[in-house]
């Protein structure tokens, strides 16, 4: 996918925001009220807007905060080999040995 599809701006965004509100807060509504005045149709379109705002939000923001290579993580991560790491009877000795 292109990054057109994704580069979206802050209003559009704030767009699929209040879709997402607005659609879920009219479920909500729509659902609690008696059963013979449901109406299912208009249930159904509600869901599809909730559904394709959370879609494409959930699109830009994955594009907006990817995710970093597990290669990169290992180089960042601090590397331990060369170092001498006491065990743990020489520790609890040193620190007997400073409490004296």
């Amino acid at each position: 996918m292109s990054k057109k599809t994704f580069k979206k701006p802050r209003r559009i965004q704030f767009l699929y925001f209040l879709l997402i509100f607005i659609s879920g807060g009219s479920l909500f509504f729509i659902k609690n009220r008696p059963d013979d005045e449901q109406n299912i149709w208009v249930m159904l379109f509600l869901l599809l807007v909730l559904m394709y705002s959370l879609m494409k939000s959930t699109q830009n923001w994955a594009y907006d905060n990817p995710k970093p290579d597990p290669e990169e993580e290992e180089k960042q991560k601090p590397v331990y080999k060369n170092k001498d790491i006491p065990s743990l009877e020489e520790m609890i000795k040193n620190t007997k040995k400073k409490q004296d």
